[in-house]
């Protein structure tokens, strides 16, 4: 792991063994992946980072570990803007996707043409994504999706040089085979890691049950409402539990066994919420539930994720406005009120009533809303729709 005289000048050999001693780690532990795109993008004076396949978004199966890019950016990427990525497409068209090249942004495309693409104009400005540096891990094979880390700086500050270009080089060898390694000997766990540093990037709680409703993962957001312990708990069956809101009747624990016993092939649970009782003079909890396919595949821990819980405060979901749905999504303004209905967790019956519609006219739109939105159940409908609201718990 000792780099060449070709280090750059202003970068020395003692933070390229480091880097790459952090690369190997990875390998044998996915979740260190998010420390190595921050720590690749700090030695490169880049203020955004990330590790993915630009071809394939996490909801199809791809990878994607961002630095300092928010979630809500994350899934507008993967289920709007993946196909209008002008970089991407070029590097592709020109010939340019090939293991081990590293291209900068205007080797790819023009910066008028660059500036004037609706990829920056509605995208990218947005989140001070303006210069980009790329390096090739993997071209598209049999098992290795086609991978990437992109660094970025904001259309404002300089163009990555030309030594920048050549630290980055000198780094995806070691990039490629410690994926490479990591692909082969676990494929599922670092699908896992990245979905699991996806969950800890939203702002609303999400839980993730073994069949038996057993808690295998909470993400961060979770993780800070049990240790407020006000109301919502983890027992030491690993089992999520709290009182119901303004009732004597059964607690979370018992609900969540219903859903657990109607099995997975049942849908109509996530439309139900059990509310939490928090200590007095304290907002509430709304729990949702769904159940998950084994054709899936999500794990945590080792095992079988088969049902998700979403955690969040009813007083504070500010769903995004019906405009700015319809222009992230393309939806009518009729599919985007029904999309944020259905995020929120009401049926198709209670959505027909609210509406004045039937049942069988939601149905027709859910199943136009799905594909726009690139989901498939209605519980990736409302990680999507609440990531780009603001929900917190």
């Amino acid at each position: 792991m000792t780099p060449s005289s070709n280090v750059p000048l202003n970068r020395d050999a003692a933070e390229f063994s480091g880097l790459a001693h952090l690369i190997y780690e990875a390998a044998a532990e996915p979740g260190t992946w998010p420390r190595v795109v921050a720590a690749v993008a700090r030695s490169m004076r880049a203020s955004k980072g990330l590790l993915f396949t630009p071809s394939a978004g996490p909801q199809d199966g791809g990878l994607a570990f961002p630095w300092q890019i928010s979630e809500q950016h994350m899934q507008l990427w993967a289920t709007q803007y993946i196909d209008e990525d002008i970089w991407a497409s070029n590097a592709r068209r020109l010939g340019l996707w090939r293991q081990g090249l590293v291209m900068v942004d205007e080797q790819l495309v023009p910066r008028e043409e660059f500036m004037a693409s609706r990829f920056y104009r509605e995208f990218l400005v947005h989140q001070g994504i303006g210069r980009m540096c790329c390096s090739v891990v993997f071209e598209e094979a049999p098992g290795l999706p086609g991978t990437a880390l992109s660094m970025f700086r904001d259309a404002s500050e300089p163009a990555f040089s030309p030594q920048d270009a050549a630290w980055m080089r000198m780094l995806v060898p070691h990039l490629s085979r410690s994926l490479g390694l990591m692909h082969r000997l676990h494929a599922a766990r670092q699908q896992a890691a990245s979905l699991l540093a996806a969950l800890d990037r939203l702002t609303f709680g999400v839980a993730l049950l073994d069949d038996q409703a057993r808690v295998l993962h909470l993400n961060a957001a979770a993780h800070a409402v049990i240790a407020r312990q006000d109301g919502l708990h983890v027992s030491p069956q690993r089992q999520l539990s709290g009182s119901a809101a303004n009732t004597t009747g059964p607690g979370l624990t018992h609900w969540l066994d219903s859903i657990r016993d109607r099995g997975l092939g049942d849908p109509t649970h996530f439309s139900d919420s059990f509310v939490v009782e928090r200590t007095p003079g304290q907002r509430r909890y709304a729990i949702q539930c769904s159940g998950l396919p084994a054709s899936d595949g999500w794990q945590a821990q080792g095992e079988a994720v088969r049902f998700v819980a979403f955690i969040s405060d009813p007083d504070t979901v500010q769903m995004p406005d019906v405009g700015r749905l319809c222009r992230i999504y393309g939806f009518t303004d009729t599919q985007a009120r029904v999309a944020r209905e259905l995020a929120g967790g009401q049926s198709y019956k209670q959505v027909a009533s609210a509406f004045g519609i039937s049942e069988e006219t939601v149905r027709s739109h859910v199943k136009e809303i799905y594909p726009k939105a690139r989901v498939n159940r209605q519980s990736d409908l409302a990680r999507a729709i609440l990531s780009i609201g603001h929900v917190t718990v």
